[in-house]
């Protein structure tokens, strides 16, 4: 019996074919993540930059700094993350100053009476950063400036916020880092339709929960569920 030899190494040639294609399908597949970027509950959170002010000046940040890329739920070592978009002429972001920054002190265990939240008791829970990334409108009206935002931030200087002075805003200076995001860059990034918006971010960097999808739970509230069944 005659051997077809160039059909034999055809056979052979497409086998060792397959074989890589196989191979390389598996190396992606253990290699690739498979979580989206995105701004909704399971999503990996898009980047967050920007130059930041953090009450004594400028400089720049990076969410990726402070998240735990191999942290798994039950750490109570890894630092959650609340990201709000405001704007310092937004009245509701001027109302709810004062609520924001009593959680911020709260959950970053700053506050020493604890007295922010009567009844609750002190925080023994993970800590968690809150972090503003403060832009500016399209709204007739808003017009920001970084000086406002420090403004807004230390509850200082003349700058005007939403008709009045940014002194006189709710509650008092607040102690976390602001972000100059004027130009939308990060409220494109991550698709924020208007402001005040709230997202909670787990240590790894996957959105917990987000204000627009939790219409009828506070941020608070929101924190004290998600980070104890974690």
């Amino acid at each position: 019996m005659k051997n077809n030899i160039e059909a034999d190494v055809r056979t052979d040639t497409g086998i060792k074919v397959a074989a890589l294609f196989f191979a390389a399908m598996m190396f992606l597949a253990f290699t690739t993540d498979p979580i989206r970027t995105g701004t909704q509950e399971g999503d990996r959170a898009p980047a967050l930059t920007g130059m930041a002010y953090n009450g004594s000046g400028w400089s720049t940040f990076e969410m990726s700094d402070y998240l735990t890329t191999n942290w798994t739920a039950g750490d109570a070592e890894g630092q959650w993350m609340v990201v709000e978009f405001m704007d310092t002429d937004c009245p509701y972001c001027v109302r709810s100053a004062g609520e924001v920054g009593r959680d911020a002190d709260y959950f970053t265990k700053r506050s020493s009476n604890h007295q922010s939240h009567p009844g609750v008791g002190p925080w023994d829970g993970p800590i968690v950063n809150f972090v503003a990334s403060a832009t500016e409108l399209d709204i007739q009206g808003h017009d920001t400036s970084r000086s406002e935002i420090v403004a807004f931030r230390d509850k200082s200087g003349e700058e005007s916020c939403a008709g009045q002075s940014c002194a006189n805003r709710d509650g008092p200076p607040h102690n976390f880092m602001y972000i100059d995001d004027i130009d939308q860059d990060n409220m494109k990034a991550w698709k924020v339709p208007g402001t005040p918006a709230y997202f909670l971010i787990q240590p790894d960097g996957i959105v917990a929960w987000v204000s627009s999808e939790n219409t009828q739970e506070t941020v608070f509230d929101a924190i004290m569920r998600l980070t104890t069944e974690a």
